[in-house]
């Protein structure tokens, strides 16, 4: 070598302007090391101590009030099918209940997604803990036994030096001295071996995916649902953006060409429908709020005057409600817009309200009216004095129970001619439901224009619920520029978030640093556990939260701007959109900004050594990543079990606002759900920074196995007894996943090749040639396996095989078989008489539903009527269920205590497990109006909302109630199920009364 690393020669003593911002004296190698090594132990304190206390909190809160409902709502807050066990008290035992769930389990109460998560944890410690025990033994005493570490050397100038390697990198690739390169052969032997043991288990895992995907699809109770036999077709042509066009285009993919067996949704434009919707949503929110203020005064002065401390008026009584018919529409519009005028008149000049008797008039909200050019008084603000015109005062109730009437009346009147052209343009996508699931595949998998890029792309598996109805209408073109659009504003993202990553890159290194850089020296006389709290655990926590909190939200956005068109697929992109970035400005940026930066000085102080350099120290950012790991797999892990922010936001957060009991209820029957896509790329890189670092630094091989042990059994917690699937995409994001692993692969291939041709030996000349060649043809094979694989099994995910077809039809006909038979003992044991003729028309009913096909299919429905049937038979199912729910309350006692939370917690899991959540819940009519409307847009089924006030001691709710009677069916309230305790808080044993009774059928259709 021409000169040394470390030595100062005085060759360098005034190098101009570079020298003098990075110039500084030589590191003291032993500081260094002693620093390096505190920030590791310190950060492993830190973490551990974080993990100890989330975990020991765990385990004290699990079995207590709170803790039912974070951590097992699942045991109580769900559908009878979804609900599980209590989790065990004894820790012990719930150790063990971890252990032993098996995996049909998890795919019944988790989903596909959760299971394959959890399947996807299990397959990554399946690689890298034989390679732990494999690679760690092998390579570590090869690393260690003498190598580099602080000798001298003596140079080819005859001067001697001194080797910077220290700390945990006397375990690693650059400890390897000069004058034994021949140990590089080790390290190929493992390179090898990652690569093939690694490639093997993907390919495992990808064969095991396909199969259990495939079971899933075809199982009977998949193949009744709606989603599984239709397909959502996209960029459809002008000519084909009819019922009639349609059908008579897939009819082939049926027997005999029926058209009977097709049901089409040619999806509409309804952006004015939702807009009146929306604000309709917004001014009920209001009222609830204003309406639970003016009863929370009322009470509160009841409870001042009076020393009785009994129950609540509702102890007494049943609940009410204003709720009337909704069958029939209004003969005359003029007519109702006349009557509601005057009702809000008489609401403004009403003094017979109980309220008054307790408050001055003046504790009412008053609102600024201004009348407009229809004649009806609009709300103004103190942003629109421009606004001219009559102005007035007003009741703030009154004027928000008239606009509420006013908004359903539109609504109404636009429900009724939802085929209009004008007023709702077709859009360029249509849902088409088959009578067989083979024939949805078929008709999706073959193409179905003459024109490159019309009716395509084709979907599969959409359920409705999951259907991204803003991007119903976005053609090929706009697609292409939505897509554009989003690969430069996630360049932007980049670009941003590149500055801070690369500084928390250089805090890493903050000890080196303040030794070779001038002007950071003061930074020595700093105690050295305060530099290692810095570039340990501070940098490791910031990093974190960097790359965990805002980007995955603005990764989904990106997602469905591209034009997603379901919530499957927007998944599927967020996962592409956050690994990128997180493989990019976690892995690549900060590997070379953590390690680049304490050799730039040394570069410029001599350019010739760049390849010694870049082959000690590049390696080094492996430290980087093992102070990463232990927060992620030691914090994080402990948090997912803790779930801090939860408690958090529920016991302390949540009681700051003022809770209507719609909010009640939704904070307390909301179980969360995971968004799957940003969980799994995050996983993914913490596996892709384990491969690329696996035979440079194999000690990352021991810190990746723990984070997913630890990790393993923390979401097998969470997602069998705490979260439950929103979004299932039946397994792709584990695929995907997968598949985004030879990213990491594929860098350590080339890091190496790179590394072996970067070795120089005591001759300073390249030492490791031939293994940088067999690592280039490892490259080639690694890159040939991956594109043969993906070609090769591609087709078996996407679409399934005819093989299966017959099996699952014979399952699919036994299923139908058992539930006729229930259906038949059913009824015999209601009705005591043979019902052998109802049978009859009950299982025809049976299969004509399941066949995509009611009675009346011959009939011509246009979609008004089949939004009209479908709010009909949700209104009925309303009542019905409404009447279970009543059944099984009870009143409350009085006090607020653990057994009265206990019994309104029980009352609303017996409430939620009252409404119908399979298909076979439903009448072969309910069933079939139920999946004719099932991908009619949402908007179009919208029912008039219910004005949901609790019960109270002071009767203002019932006062309420028959004051709103005046308002006919545009107006509706209920006190059903919410309850104004004595602390003035409310509680709900029920959801909202104007809850979609089919709410639970979504996750099933």
């Amino acid at each position: 070598m021409e000169s040394n690393l470390t030595s100062d020669n005085g060759n360098s003593s005034s190098n101009g302007t570079f020298e003098t911002f990075f110039g500084g004296p030589p590191a003291d190698v032993s500081a260094q090391a002693g620093i390096q090594l505190r920030a590791f132990f310190l950060n492993l304190a830190v973490s551990l101590s974080l993990f100890g206390f989330a975990v020991l909190a765990f385990f004290l809160l699990k079995s207590a009030a709170i803790g039912r409902r974070i951590y097992q709502p699942k045991t109580y807050l769900v559908q009878d099918r979804l609900r599980v066990d209590t989790v065990p008290a004894d820790p012990l035992k719930w150790i063990r209940r971890i252990f032993t769930i098996r995996d049909d389990e998890l795919k019944t109460k988790c989903g596909l997604d959760g299971y394959f998560f959890i399947r996807f944890l299990r397959a990554v410690l399946l690689i890298f803990v034989p390679l732990m025990i494999i690679v760690v033994t092998v390579l570590l005493p090869i690393n260690y036994n003498k190598g580099k570490g602080n000798n001298f050397y003596s140079t080819t100038d005859g001067d001697n030096a001194q080797w910077n390697v220290a700390g945990l990198d006397t375990l690693s690739w650059q400890n390897i001295d000069p004058a034994r390169t021949s140990r590089y052969w080790a390290h190929l032997v493992c390179a090898v071996l990652v690569v093939s043991w690694s490639l093997f288990r993907m390919y495992r895992e990808k064969i095991h995916f396909i199969d259990a995907r495939q079971r899933f699809l075809t199982s009977p109770e998949h193949r009744l649902k709606a989603s599984a036999r239709t397909i959502l077709v996209t960029n459809i042509p002008s000519e084909y953006r009819s019922k009639e066009a349609l059908e008579a285009l897939y009819d082939v993919f049926v027997d005999n060409d029926d058209r009977n067996r097709l049901v089409v949704w040619v999806n509409r434009d309804y952006k004015t429908l939702r807009k009146l919707v929306a604000k309709r949503r917004s001014l009920r929110h209001a009222l609830e709020k204003e309406e639970l203020r003016i009863m929370r005064l009322c009470n509160k002065k009841l409870g001042k005057n009076s020393n009785v401390a009994g129950g609540s008026q509702a102890d007494g009584k049943d609940h009410r409600d204003s709720r009337v018919s909704d069958d029939e529409y209004p003969m005359r519009q003029e007519q109702v817009e006349l009557r509601l005028n005057r009702i809000f008149e008489q609401d403004c000049a009403e003094e017979r309200q109980l309220w008054r008797s307790y408050l001055k008039p003046s504790a009412a909200s008053q609102v600024s009216l201004v009348r407009g050019k229809d004649d009806n008084w609009k709300s103004t603000s103190f942003f629109k004095f421009w606004v001219a015109g009559e102005s007035r005062k007003a009741p703030k109730v009154a004027w928000l129970r008239t606009e509420i009437a006013r908004l359903t009346i539109q609504i109404d009147a636009l429900l009724t001619d939802l085929d209009n052209d004008v007023l709702f343009k077709k859009q360029n996508s249509a849902f088409i439901q088959f009578d067989r699931q083979m024939a949805a595949h078929m008709a999706c998998s073959l193409v179905s224009h003459s024109k490159a890029g019309r009716m395509s792309p084709r979907f599969l598996e959409v359920a409705p619920h999951e259907v991204v109805w803003a991007n119903m209408d976005v053609t090929s073109l706009g697609r292409f520029v939505r897509t554009c659009i989003a690969l430069v504003l996630f360049a932007a993202i980049l670009l941003l978030w590149a500055v801070p990553t690369t500084i928390l890159g250089f805090l890493s290194q903050l000890a080196s640093l303040s030794f070779t850089v001038s002007w950071l020296r003061w930074l020595r006389g700093w105690p050295s556990w305060i530099l290692g709290l810095i570039s340990g655990p501070l940098v490791s926590i910031l990093l974190a939260l960097l790359i965990q909190l805002v980007v995955p939200a603005l990764a989904r956005k990106l997602a469905v701007l591209v034009g997603s068109p379901t919530k499957t697929k927007r998944e599927v992109i967020t996962q592409n959109f956050y690994f990128t970035f997180l493989f990019i400005e976690l892995v690549l940026l900060t590997a070379v900004s953590s390690s680049v930066v304490k050799i730039v000085p040394q570069i410029i102080d001599n350019p010739v050594s760049i390849p010694t350099l870049l082959a000690t120290n590049i390696p080094t950012s492996a430290n980087y990543f093992f102070n990463y790991l232990i927060v992620q797999s030691l914090s994080y892990s402990g948090s997912v079990l803790f779930q801090f922010l939860r408690i958090l936001y529920i016991t302390t957060i949540w009681p700051w606002f003022t809770q209507t009991p719609r909010e009640e209820a939704w904070l307390q029957t909301t179980i969360p759900h995971q968004m799957w896509g940003n969980v799994y790329a995050l996983f993914t890189n913490f596996a892709a920074i384990g491969f690329i670092f696996s035979v440079v630094s194999p000690l990352i091989l021991v810190f990746v196995s723990v984070t997913f042990s630890l990790f393993w059994v923390a979401y097998r917690h969470n997602y069998y007894f705490v979260q439950r699937n929103k979004i299932d995409t039946h397994g792709l994001l584990f695929n995907n996943a997968l598949s985004q692993l030879f990213a990491g692969i594929y860098v350590m291939e080339i890091a190496l090749i790179g590394l072996f041709l970067l070795v120089r030996d005591s001759n300073d000349n390249v030492a490791c040639k031939s293994q940088a060649i067999i690592m280039i043809v490892v490259l080639i094979l690694t890159a040939i396996f991956h594109f043969v694989m993906e070609q090769h099994l591609r087709p078996l995910y996407e679409f399934l095989p005819v093989t299966i077809e017959d099996t699952a039809a014979d399952a699919e006909k036994r299923l139908l078989s058992t539930i006729r038979d229930e259906n038949r003992v059913s009824n015999d044991e209601e009705s005591g008489v043979d019902t052998k003729d109802e049978d009859v028309n009950s299982e025809t009913a049976l299969n004509s539903t399941m066949d995509g096909a009611s009675d009346d299919r011959a009939q011509s429905k246009n979609m008004s009527t089949t939004a009209h049937n479908a709010r009909k038979v949700l209104l009925g199912l309303g009542k019905n269920t409404a009447a279970r729910i009543k059944d099984f309350q009870v009143h409350l006692p009085a006090q607020p205590d653990i057994s009265r939370r206990r019994e309104v917690a029980d009352q609303l899991s017996a409430a939620i497990a009252g409404y119908p959540d399979e298909l076979t819940d439903l009448t072969p009519h309910e069933r079939a109006v139920q999946l004719k409307a099932a991908f009619q847009d949402p908007v179009t089924r919208e029912s008039a909302p219910v004005i949901w006030i609790p019960q109270d001691k002071a009767g203002i709710s019932e006062d309420v109630l028959r004051q709103a009677a005046k308002y006919g069916r545009f107006l509706q309230y209920s006190n059903a199920g919410a309850y104004l305790a004595d602390n003035n808080k409310v509680e709900v044993t029920q959801p909202a009364p104007d809850t979609r009774p089919d709410w639970l059928l979504d996750w099933v259709l």
